[in-house]
């Protein structure tokens, strides 16, 4: 019989033992000095250490350092023979990293009922929080949002109202509850609900649905509502969630904006246009070989299409602003409304990103479009030679220095290094020429070599340049007793042969389109070969060096130069 109680015990104990063991739950038993003496599978799951590795280790190594005062309470408790059940903690795994438990700690007492250590159950709650934050954290995106969110049941009666909905509608939380949804519709509009509660007892999703409700104040509002089937936990519809966005600052801006797209189009249309004349009428300058009519047929076109090109480029600021304006107000309604379906689908629908920055883009090339072609009213005008100051004797280096003056702010490039300018002045009589229009060819060469320097000087860092400084050289000396050299030399990247051997042809440029015209040293040649009998040659070695050579007599002869 004692054999049989003795089977029947150590059975028990076994069966006991497999039940500790297979528990999901970390089950410990400890001393009341925190030794570990029992660690079963649950607690290797839970804290990554093997049954090898924790016992007759102390329970503190399961402690965070901020926590380890939690064990001292504890036993304090334990030895009062008191339990400790639900208390919720964060404990430390083999890795470092933190869990969120839920313990239950009763005391282990001997056969006289001394307290000899304790029993631990250790439940891993991280799942539970999060979940519970995730509740909290919806909430407050519910009630934080922009948009009126609202739940009602099958029959419409409202259930929750967020301050959304108190902004949009204008009811108070308290005034909405517990009334019927269909407070909020028009008198118009009161068949909408029941067709939208059929939708969702078969359990469909009415999405973007546009529509009109009314406010406490009786003021309409459009809308955009989306409308979703709450179900029970069986899948049985019981109410529905209602998100409702006001739209009316959308469509507003949405038709401004295709006003405003409408008007430049025509803008556009008109520019092109001009742009089309204009190169019909380069054309015919290019076939011109007599000057003299070129300069005529040129001053015509100058002056025709000054006019409207001014009317079309002083509207394209406004034009700018008035869209900048729409887009700005664009952004905010994004910026502080969130994204419904209904919005992301428009948007992607239309690409609104696409055409944000292709109208911006639209609008930048109908400025650059309308600049250049001022550009080029300007140079067309100066090579038409429309007034002709008398030649008179001057100081060469005079216009080459209020050249340079006039051109002074492009000298500072923006990594703050300057572009050098080394003058080697002889010393020359007086020039007889034209002063304004051989400033005009300084100008021109001496702002083509700048542009050259500063677009190699972007490729380069400032260490590069600090080394090899970018520099414009001019010279000047006595070729003989009736003749006089310039030279103008940059030290930049140079250009090939094919494009030395037209650089002198009007309307050809190597510059992107906008940044030049094509006629700066045409009418540079023209100006020292045809009105001063001079020369103007380039010399160019890739990578090194570009040199302008002009070449000018002292005197003029005047009877070949009516001529």
């Amino acid at each position: 019989m004692e054999n049989w109680a003795s089977e029947q015990a150590e059975e028990a104990v076994f069966r006991l033992a497999a039940i500790v063991d297979s528990s999901e739950d970390a089950i410990i038993s400890k001393t009341l000095e925190g030794v570990i003496v029992s660690w079963n599978t649950g607690a290797e799951r839970l804290f990554g250490y093997k049954k090898s590795e924790a016992i007759g280790k102390n329970i503190t190594m399961l402690l965070p350092s901020d926590r380890l005062n939690e064990e001292a309470q504890i036993i304090e408790k334990l030895k009062l023979g008191e339990r400790v059940e639900h208390f919720e903690t964060v404990r430390q795994r083999q890795d470092g990293t933190l869990i969120n438990l839920s313990l239950t700690i009763s005391p282990v007492k001997d056969k006289t009922g001394k307290v000899i250590g304790a029993s631990k159950i250790a439940r891993d709650i991280s799942t539970r929080i999060q979940s519970e934050e995730a509740v909290f954290r919806l909430a407050a995106i519910v009630d934080s949002s922009e948009d009126a969110i609202i739940s009602k049941t099958l029959e419409g009666v409202i259930v929750s109202w967020n301050t959304g909905a108190e902004r949009l509608f204008g009811y108070k939380k308290s005034e909405a509850i517990g009334k019927n949804i269909t407070m909020l519709l028009p008198s118009d509009r009161l068949n909408e609900e029941a067709q939208i509660i059929e939708k969702l007892k078969l359990g469909e999703r009415v999405e973007h649905f546009e529509t009109v409700r009314q406010r406490q104040d009786g003021t309409l509002i459009n809308l955009s509502l989306t409308i979703s089937p709450v179900k029970d936990k069986t899948g049985k519809v019981i109410g529905a969630s209602k998100i409702a966005r006001d739209i009316s600052t959308r469509i507003q801006a949405e038709n401004a904006l295709r006003e405003s797209e409408a008007m430049l189009r025509q803008k556009a249309t008109d520019l092109e246009n001009i742009l089309l004349e204009l190169k019909r009428t380069q054309i015919q300058l290019i076939q011109n070989e007599k000057m003299s009519s070129l300069g005529l047929l040129v001053a015509g076109v100058a002056h025709e299409i000054n006019n409207p090109v001014n009317f079309i480029y002083a509207n394209i600021q406004p034009a700018n602003e008035y869209i900048q304006q729409l887009l700005t107000l664009l952004q905010l309604y994004q910026k502080h409304c969130p994204i419904v379906p209904e919005i992301q689908e428009k948007t992607q629908e239309i690409d609104i990103d696409f055409l944000v920055e292709d109208l911006l883009k639209l609008l930048e090339s109908m400025e650059f479009g309308a600049d250049r072609i001022q550009k080029i009213v300007r140079s067309l005008r100066n090579f038409s030679r429309m007034d002709e100051p008398e030649m008179k004797q001057v100081n060469i280096h005079e216009g080459i220095d209020s050249t340079l003056m006039l051109l002074q702010y492009r000298l500072k490039a923006k990594n703050d290094l300057k572009i050098q300018v080394v003058k080697n002045y002889a010393n020359l009589p007086l020039v007889e020429c034209n002063a304004s229009q051989l400033n005009q060819v300084f100008m021109n060469i001496i702002c083509n070599a700048m542009d050259s320097l500063e677009e190699r000087d972007q490729k380069r860092t400032f260490e590069e340049i600090k080394q090899q400084p970018s520099q414009i050289t001019i010279c000047t000396q006595m070729l003989n007793s009736d003749e006089v050299q310039i030279q103008i030399i940059d030290n930049g990247e140079g250009m090939p042969e094919f494009v030395q051997e037209r650089l002198f042809e009007p309307f050809f440029t190597t510059k992107p389109v906008g940044k030049g015209t094509g006629l700066g040293l045409s009418i540079s040649y023209q100006i020292v070969t045809e009105k001063h009998n001079g020369s103007l040659r380039c010399y160019s070695i890739p990578d090194q060096k570009t040199e302008f050579v002009i070449q000018l007599p002292i005197r003029q002869n005047f009877l070949s130069n009516v001529l």
